[in-house]
């Protein structure tokens, strides 16, 4: 009995260090930013929460949401909260509610709003130009 006790325990722990860490819109949402405007410049600076730091950020971590196809041809897909018509794209939410999605392989076409659970590696985008978070070497989650 203590024998398949320690196999569990260990077998437990092995695949969850193996797993991706499951992120919700919520914790990107405590994200904040300012806008700056310096020398001609427009960027919105993002301030990112400090468990998002330390929990997530070079982990890979599977979310789900809106598949919103940006330039096929180049391979740039972008994960929302929302649906595109309220979307941060169509003036109707913020930048903490997308994700810049990078795929290892290109994933073909899907339509706008597919709805999908996407995993790979979370960046955090702090320059001020582009998305604030950017997901790498992405692929499909179920």
């Amino acid at each position: 009995m203590l024998r398949k006790s320690a196999l569990f325990i260990s077998l437990f722990f092995s695949l969850s260090l193996s797993a991706q860490k499951p992120l919700v819109w919520e914790v990107l949402g405590m994200t904040t930013y300012t806008n700056n405007y310096q020398d001609g410049d427009a960027r919105m600076e993002p301030r990112f929460p400090p468990a998002l730091v330390s929990q997530y950020e070079g982990q890979e971590v599977s979310i789900s949401g809106y598949l919103i196809p940006v330039d096929v041809e180049a391979n740039t897909y972008a994960l929302s909260k929302n649906p595109f018509t309220s979307c941060f794209f169509c003036g109707n939410a913020g930048p903490e509610t997308v994700i810049e999605l990078r795929f290892a392989k290109a994933p073909g076409r899907f339509a706008t709003d597919t709805f999908v659970m996407v995993k790979g590696t979370l960046q955090l985008n702090r320059d001020g130009y582009g998305l604030f978070f950017i997901l790498k070497n992405v692929s499909l989650n179920g």
